[in-house]
């Protein structure tokens, strides 16, 4: 991992849970919360906090602001989606990454993948290169990243084998009953008054193009952001999706 940002590792209870969160930045700039999707970790921001920290405070899963911009990547774009309708006075702007109100084939490949791939794995390299082997957009990124997103992921045993940090008890209820219902959501992407950057991979099965417009369209404030030859999901860090991260970012109104 770059060791110019170490990320501060943080828990807040909520709800009788404890949830763990990532923060990096100055403690007064302009919030930025994070959410990632059902395969990821707080890591997957790691590469984009480093190209925004030195403007904002970007922190992967946080409670407690009165006012920021909301990120949320697959399963967290349902997620942010969901806390859009219920609390839309307390976004100054929201980042919806290759998700859709409604489902596509993807979520299900998805579920598919996740409950077929191996336990655990001998070595650290060797879930790694399981990793690549299922995402050609993860075998793009660099070494060191595709180490620090692992680590976010995986878990050393006891034993000294490498397996997955999610909860076994989670992904078999998935496999057997499928993705989550998702809330009516279209209602309140219609209704949002916040600027809204929807960034879609081109490629994706999770978010097709005819809904990403869809999307654009019904939103009041809404802007599409394509990147070619990139599937489920963009890592945020693409050149074409920081250009326009920091128009849209830029162009905010100030706290």
């Amino acid at each position: 991992m770059t060791t110019s940002m170490q990320p501060l590792s943080k828990t807040l209870r909520v709800n009788d849970l404890v949830l763990h969160y990532l923060e990096c930045g100055d403690a007064g700039a302009p919030p930025i919360v994070c959410v990632h999707g059902y395969t990821g970790s707080a890591d997957a921001f790691n590469a984009l906090a480093r190209h925004l920290k030195d403007r904002y405070r970007v922190l992967a899963r946080q409670l407690g602001l009165e006012k920021f911009v909301l990120i949320g990547t697959s399963m967290g774009g349902i997620i942010a989606m969901a806390y859009a309708a219920e609390q839309a006075d307390r976004l100054r702007g929201l980042v919806i990454n290759d998700i859709g109100p409604d489902a596509e084939a993807g979520s299900q490949r998805i579920t598919q993948m996740v409950g077929s791939r191996p336990d655990e794995f001998a070595t650290l390299e060797e879930a790694m290169a399981y990793r690549r082997a299922m995402s050609p957009i993860l075998a793009a990124r660099n070494a060191e990243d595709q180490r620090e997103l692992a680590l976010g992921v995986l878990r050393r045993g006891a034993g000294g084998k490498w397996g997955w940090k999610m909860d076994p008890a989670y992904i078999r209820q998935r496999v057997e009953h499928g993705p989550p219902v998702r809330p009516p959501l279209w209602p309140a992407l219609q209704a949002l008054p916040c600027p809204t950057l929807l960034v879609w991979g081109a490629e994706s099965d999770v978010l097709s193009e005819a809904q990403a417009r869809r999307m654009v369209d019904v939103l009041p404030r809404g802007e599409l952001v394509r990147v070619p030859g990139i599937g489920h999901a963009p890592t945020l860090v693409e050149p074409v999706v920081l250009v326009a991260l920091h128009r849209f970012l830029g162009g905010l109104p100030a706290l």
